[in-house]
Formats: C-alpha cells, sequence, structure tokens
C-alpha cells in the first residue's frame, strides 16, 4: 500500500511539471509588468519609440493608454483613433494620473498589463488603472484590443461614473 501511495504521489508530480512547463517563464495576459510601469512613469521617449500608443477617451480625461509594438499585429479597434505623438503620450500619462486621484471610482494607480496572444508572446500594453481590459485573442495569435470609456451606470441613482465598454 506504500508504494501504491508513493508511486501515485511521483506519478502526480510528473504530472503536474509536465502540464505547467508551457507557461512557466511566460508573461501573463493582463498580468502587472512591473518593469514597463516603471519606464513609462518614468517618461522614457527611447521606450516610446518602439510603440504606436492609443489614447482611450480625450487627452483630458483618459481611462487608457494602449502600447502597441510595432510589429506585425495591430492591436486597437478602430475606435482607438490615431497614434500619439511623444508630446502627446506625456501628456496624456499626467492626466491620467490626474483622473487617478481625482476619480475614486477607478481602483488602481495606473499601471502597464500586459497583452498577450494565445502563443504567449507580448503584444503590448495597456497603462491602465481599471481592473480588466476587453480584448478578443485570436487562435491565429492576432489579438484586438476594445477601447475602455467612462460609463455612466445607474447605481441608485448617484451618477458614478465607472469604466465600461465601447
Amino acid at each position: 500500500m506504500k508504494k501504491l501511495i508513493v508511486s501515485f504521489f511521483v506519478m502526480f508530480l510528473v504530472y503536474a511539471i509536465i502540464a505547467l512547463n508551457p507557461v512557466w517563464g511566460q508573461e501573463r495576459n493582463l498580468g502587472v509588468n512591473k518593469a514597463v510601469t516603471a519606464q513609462i512613469r518614468a517618461l522614457d521617449r527611447e521606450f516610446f519609440r518602439g510603440f504606436d500608443v492609443y489614447l482611450a477617451e480625450v487627452e483630458m480625461a483618459p481611462t487608457a493608454l494602449l502600447f502597441d509594438i510595432k510589429d506585425d499585429y495591430h492591436l486597437p479597434t478602430r475606435f482607438w483613433g490615431d497614434s500619439l505623438s511623444e508630446e502627446e503620450i506625456i501628456s496624456a500619462l499626467s492626466w491620467l494620473d490626474v483622473q487617478y486621484n481625482d476619480n475614486k471610482t477607478i481602483p488602481f494607480k495606473p499601471r502597464a498589463l500586459n497583452v498577450v496572444n494565445l502563443k504567449g508572446e507580448v503584444l503590448g500594453y495597456c497603462y491602465t488603472g481599471l481592473n480588466s481590459v476587453l480584448m478578443d485573442r485570436k487562435k491565429d495569435g492576432s489579438v484586438t484590443v476594445f477601447r475602455p470609456t467612462a460609463q455612466s451606470l445607474d447605481r441608485g441613482g448617484d451618477g458614478v461614473i465607472l469604466p465600461g465598454v465601447h
């Protein structure tokens, strides 16, 4: 009986290692990336040059910035608008911080969330204080990120502005 239990335990460990092996070392989709967050907060212009950056909402009231790595994949939907210049990125980042400080319905200090396709490749980052971002991840490796918007949700008529999806 003892040999059976030991054999079962060993087989379980081997199975766990084999099952978890593909995800080790990979970035989690929508996981917080502290290194990228630090680069964005430091306003690293060299870092910005590697991305097409898009703004959700308007410049003075943004909900998110989408950092799309310049590659063959195109992350934003048409609702994100045109890519920002470096000066527009810096301005939008400061307004995003103002949004977080003034609007207590935004739950987190803005941070970079990984945008990862089903192949495990990081395609970009969504810099936001929201707790989720709606996206469509396809089997071919492409990802479409939908623009988060501020929607007025009726919660007993209090007019609280909460993030939604456009």
